[in-house]
């Protein structure tokens, strides 16, 4: 067997990694592989430094590659290095001469993410790795002590779930020796191992993306969303994830916010193709599902129960069959099983020292059809009683910034609602009021939404109802944040979106970003709401809006 010093891991979410760089390889003698760190990660320059001073053309130098979803592994021969970048100096991406940039695979040649390069010369399956190599120091891993690390020095590689377990992308190992132990260690990779939970999740960045109603569309719907797909080959366009990123390529980014119309027919297929591209996002933005939120949209219940959508038809909530495709990708994409009413409770800790928590609910909880309710939405309170519990919301005095993100609207997006979108509601959740008043009523400071792919801001001043008796009617006020589509067909002019929220001492700033016909995205608007404090002890305020230029 050869003698491995370093072991690569990578997986499939795009393209078939290997054969793309065995593509190349076979027709220019040599590819580049790119690294991309997990966030938890630093540059690793241990290992960068160890293989650029040894590999060179006259001795090549033999890595292991692990793919983590087959759990096969590579050999690879490798003749030259790109270190990772400073990362004080603020550009931590590695960049090949541009003479070079045709040895990369296709799909990820325009992606400016790569921190390390490797030219390798020759890629083929290493068959028998489990049991004949060993770790040849402890693994570097967060939030782990040093004891437990130091069981794997020196032990055999058992077998892939043991690689998988670890939240890291390099190992250093060795060709095992006869009194090297054979135990089996797992770790768990460490993650918020539920929907909803009061965990502390510490962020990188005082700025939370918004992005919803991406449409992602395959088959005879594939138009529905307008950007490239990955793993799709047409190198002049941009995909969803790449056009994001490389708009925030200079603005680090704590948290995102997704929230619903993941699909357009709610199908597996459709799910698996949003699932690569937030995984990928993600990882561009250096960021981990921790620092994710997702709730579903309408689109992303599959109905298909009842034909019935007369005046009259009994309206049901959604059974367990039409949420099975959602759920599926939920655990997928989480590792952990999405709470049974859809929802998610984070409390995210940000930089400039505020709290902020957020409480996600399903909007899309009624049955509804083409010329029935179409586009209403209903939350499932029992959702808002688990998120707002788990994020202690009954104490009314609060540091933190609450905020409530849903896929329907709380309040009409248009100056004057066509006459013919009454049966459709106006994209309205049903029991919007209700919500307004249970928000407020916990302190809830502001509200973010999707549904109806317009980019919109607003602020509501919410009451209790005048027939019962309260010594205050006034509850409180909500700013609301509405996003534009970021990807789907149908939006005005052919424009899709994103916002960012961009909080600082004192304020709260709101950049609303556009493309038009699948451009480069833009700033379009900015609004500044001011964070204060309740001179009656009640904690934090977020004011009114004001134009950036106001």
């Amino acid at each position: 067997m050869p003698e491995l010093q370093f072991l690569f891991r990578f997986r499939d979410l795009v393209a078939r990694t290997i054969e793309a760089h065995q593509e190349i390889i076979s027709d220019k003698g040599s590819c580049w592989w790119g690294w991309w760190k997990r966030p938890s990660e630093d540059s690793r320059t241990d290992v960068w430094s160890r293989l650029a001073a040894s590999a060179s053309n006259s001795t090549p130098q033999t890595v292991g590659l692990f793919d983590s979803g087959t759990g096969i592994v590579y050999q690879a021969l490798v003749t030259e290095v790109v270190v990772p970048s400073d990362e004080s100096l603020g550009n931590p991406v590695a960049s090949l001469p541009d003479n070079e940039r045709e040895r990369v695979p296709l799909y990820y040649r325009e992606s400016p993410f790569s921190r390390a390069w490797m030219r390798i010369t020759e890629i083929k399956l290493l068959p028998n790795f489990f049991g004949n190599y060993s770790y040849d120091v402890a693994p570097v891993l967060p939030n782990y002590t040093a004891s437990t690390l130091k069981r794997f020095i020196g032990k055999r590689i058992i077998g892939p779930d043991e690689l998988r377990g670890m939240d890291t992308t390099i190992w250093r190992v060795r060709p095992a020796r006869e009194e090297d132990p054979a135990e089996k260690i797992v770790l768990t990779v460490p993650a918020i191992p539920a929907a909803v939970s009061s965990e502390a999740v510490r962020c990188k960045s005082n700025r939370i993306l918004h992005i919803t109603d991406p449409h992602f569309s395959l088959d005879a719907h594939r138009k529905r969303h307008v950007w490239r797909l990955e793993g799709e080959s047409d190198s002049t366009s941009h995909t969803m994830a790449d056009a994001i990123a490389e708009a925030l390529i200079d603005k680090p980014v704590g948290a995102v916010l997704l929230t619903g119309d993941l699909t357009f027919l709610g199908s597996a297929s459709e799910f698996a193709a949003a699932r690569v591209s937030i995984t990928k996002l993600l990882g561009q933005l250096d960021l981990g599902v921790d620092n994710l939120m997702v709730i579903p949209g309408n689109h992303d219940i599959q109905w298909g129960t009842t034909n019935d959508y007369s005046n009259g038809a009994e309206v049901i909530s959604a059974p367990e069959e039409a949420k099975a495709n959602y759920k599926q990708f939920y655990t997928d994409l989480f590792r952990h099983d999405p709470s049974p009413h859809l929802s998610m409770a984070r409390r995210f800790l940000l930089p400039c020292g505020l709290v902020f928590e957020v409480a996600a609910l399903n909007s899309s909880s009624l049955s509804t059809g083409k010329k029935f309710l179409a586009g209403m939405g209903k939350t499932d309170e029992a959702g808002w009683a688990e998120a707002s519990a788990a994020l202690g919301w009954k104490t009314k005095s609060t540091l933190a910034l609450r905020t409530l993100a849903i896929h329907h609207h709380l309040t009409v997006t248009e100056d004057i609602e066509p006459a013919s979108g009454y049966y459709q509601g106006y994209g309205m959740a049903v029991d919007a009021v209700r919500l307004q008043r249970l928000a407020a009523s916990h302190r809830v400071q502001l509200a973010l939404h999707g549904h109806k792919h317009r980019a919109f801001v607003w602020r509501s001043s919410v009451y209790e109802l005048p027939e019962h008796a309260h010594k205050q009617y006034k509850v409180g006020e909500i700013s609301i944040v509405g996003g534009g589509s970021s990807g789907s067909e149908e939006t005005e002019s052919y424009r899709n979106y994103f916002n960012v929220l961009d909080f600082s001492p004192g304020r709260l700033c709101l950049e609303i970003w556009r493309s038009q016909n699948k451009g480069t995205f833009t700033p379009m608007n900015e609004f500044i709401a001011p964070l204060g404090y309740d001179p009656d002890g009640n904690g934090l305020v977020l004011g009114d809006w004001q134009g950036a230029r106001d």
